[in-house]
């Protein structure tokens, strides 16, 4: 699949440990069925943060039409998504 990665932000007021890990399982169900209709679509994983009451979700797919697909597919709505990169030293830049 050729991707780029979104980093999906979640302020959600009323989170908790087993919400999220809910939120995660259905984000990773809901990219295998679409990926299965035709649009590859990954959940690449997601952490909370419990103090803040934010849930940050990674999610590579081809373009950011289909990262806003699968955030409104499972039914809780981002606050942003924006491109991601990957910062390990041994990837290179793109385009170098």
């Amino acid at each position: 699949m050729d991707h780029r990665t979104f980093l999906v932000e979640r302020y959600w007021p009323d989170i908790d440990e087993p919400r999220a890990r809910a939120l995660a399982r259905s984000l990773d169900q809901t990219a295998r069925a679409m990926t299965a209709e035709g649009v590859a679509v990954e959940h690449v994983g997601s952490i909370l943060m419990p103090r803040d009451r934010v849930v940050f979700s990674l999610v590579a797919a081809a373009d950011e039409a289909s990262a806003h697909q699968l955030t409104a597919r499972v039914g809780a709505p981002a606050d942003r998504i924006a491109v991601a990169i990957s910062l390990k030293e041994d990837e290179p830049c793109p385009g170098s």
